[in-house]
């Protein structure tokens, strides 16, 4: 059978990273690597285009897609145009949010929801299909049978052993392999090496995903992996990647063996960074470039309330021990919506003291399927279903100051943080190019255009352009909604339970 699987392209008010980075579809390179024996195709629209040429070429039986919160209308388009297509292909949507939300994906162009590895779970559904057996017998799923109403199929462990996964199958976008970047880092390939998260912060669902359980692969597993990676940087997308000491021992003992030579950027908390020095020296003269730390706040007390586990103290110390063996952090910061100037002003000194150059700044977002979003869900000042504004840059809570100076102050804070020069030339350790190098011209013409989609973010509350981020495209004549029975088993954020809902 063929397959075709799609990224979905950037919605139109979503803000920020598409201008300053782009990665690999690892989760589509991951499924596509289970597809074995079928004739597969990945089409990024992130950065390609033409999807119906596509679709008339390719002729595929089966469309699968994925995506974060604020691409799910991007997806509901997508699997429409593909029925309009061809009603007959079976659309199939994954990733980390139809794992938590599946109800989001709840539309009538939409066949199949999967809710766990779609690299195990997929081949599943390509036997029903070629067999002509029903996906209610796949357990993992989410079937749509109306709006915002999904059948649960049985439940299942989200994830198999990490290491009896196939690697992914890059090769299907090696044609775009120069296109990946992420800031200074081109080409970069992304790896992933551990599902979960050890953590619990209550701000994020990823822990949830794998009910609170990280499933890792053996130090054996990613050196061989890594010595399949052509590209020089490698961004490995773990939560947490720099937390076992053992399998960082053991890692960093395969690595010289073998000779490997590349450059890291990987995830990490501020208080192992700061209280395992040694592990960042021994991976510095590894090729450990940058870390990225939630750092989140400048206060204990906002730390606290995010269930971080963690200090400024720690932060400010885990800054310094990266930058005493020349790693760049790059760190985010979660402002909260009751913030005013005296709040970004503290904001301001803790990445002036703390000598932070790259940062990302995210309003607070409670995201549905984590632990905050029932203190938030009568709050919210975003349509849920405007997800393009969504996107952990946009204000989705009321805010204390007027929305637009709110937006501006957050605007100044990046300013006064990336586009000072000064900062550039004394803060910038392993990972900034010459000022007036191509890759840093690209930079500054992202942040440009990230600032003036900032400079209008305010105008994207209104109800005209509301109207328009919760557009999902026109309907497909003729399809219908699939009747799975009278009683639906209903979702809980936590567990599900088989009992019939209205």
């Amino acid at each position: 059978m063929r397959v075709l699987l799609i990224r979905p392209p950037v919605p139109h008010h979503t803000i920020g990273l598409k201008h300053v980075m782009v990665c690999e579809p690892l989760e589509l390179e991951y499924v596509a690597a289970g597809l074995e024996g079928h004739e597969v195709e990945i089409l990024d629209l992130i950065i390609e285009n033409g999807l119906e040429e596509r679709l008339r070429r390719f002729k595929p039986d089966i469309v699968g897609t994925s995506c974060y919160i604020s691409g799910v209308n991007e997806v509901k388009k997508l699997c429409r145009a593909v029925k309009r297509w061809n009603p007959r292909c079976v659309t199939v949507v994954g990733g980390v949010q139809a794992a938590r939300v599946p109800e989001d994906f709840a539309d009538v162009a939409i066949d199949c929801i999967v809710l766990g590895d779609g690299t195990t779970i997929m081949p599943e559904i390509m036997e029903a299909i070629q067999t002509g057996s029903s996906f209610e017998h796949i357990s993992g799923l989410a079937l749509p049978y109306g709006p915002n109403q999904v059948y649960l199929t049985a439940e299942r462990h989200y994830m198999p052993k990490p290491d009896d996964l196939p690697f992914p199958r890059r090769d299907l976008v090696a044609h775009l392999q120069n296109q990946y970047y992420y800031l200074f880092h081109q080409p970069v390939a992304t790896m992933k090496t551990t599902w979960g998260c050890w953590y619990k912060c209550n701000f994020c669902y990823t822990w949830k995903i794998t009910d609170g359980m990280p499933y890792s692969r053996s130090p054996e597993s990613i050196v061989e992996e890594l010595e399949q990676i052509e590209a020089n940087d490698v961004y490995i997308v773990d939560d947490i990647f720099l937390i076992n000491p053992g399998r960082l021992a053991r890692l960093a003992q395969l690595i010289r063996a073998r000779g490997i030579r590349k450059k890291y950027l990987v995830y990490a908390r501020a208080d192992f960074i700061a209280t395992h020095e040694e592990i960042i020296k021994e991976w510095a003269e590894l090729g450990l470039s940058a870390v990225f730390i939630g750092l989140e706040a400048a206060t204990d007390s906002e730390l606290d309330a995010m269930n971080k586990e963690c200090t400024v103290d720690y932060n400010r110390r885990a800054v310094g021990v990266l930058r005493q063996h020349g790693v760049d952090t790059y760190g985010s910061l979660i402002p909260q919506p009751d913030y005013l100037p005296a709040d970004w002003e503290r904001l301001w000194s803790f990445i002036e003291t703390t000598g932070l150059y790259y940062v990302n700044i995210s309003p607070l977002t409670p995201m549905p399927g984590t632990d905050i979003w029932k203190d938030y869900e009568d709050k919210i000042s975003v349509s849920r279903e405007a997800h393009g504004l969504w996107d952990l840059s946009h204000c989705v809570l009321p805010t204390r100051m007027p929305l637009k100076e709110y937006y501006r102050s957050l605007l100044r804070l990046y300013a006064r943080t990336v586009l000072d020069i000064r900062r550039a030339n004394r803060l910038t350790l392993r990972t900034r190019p010459p000022v007036w190098s191509p890759k840093y011209l690209r930079l500054w013409l992202g942040a440009i255009k990230i600032m003036f989609q900032f400079i209008n973010a305010h105008r994207h509350h209104s109800p005209r352009d509301l109207a328009i981020a919760e557009d999902i495209g026109p309907e497909v004549p003729g399809l219908k909604w699939k009747n799975y029975g009278a009683a639906a088993p209903r979702l809980s954020l936590h567990r599900i339970e088989p009992v019939g809902v209205s």
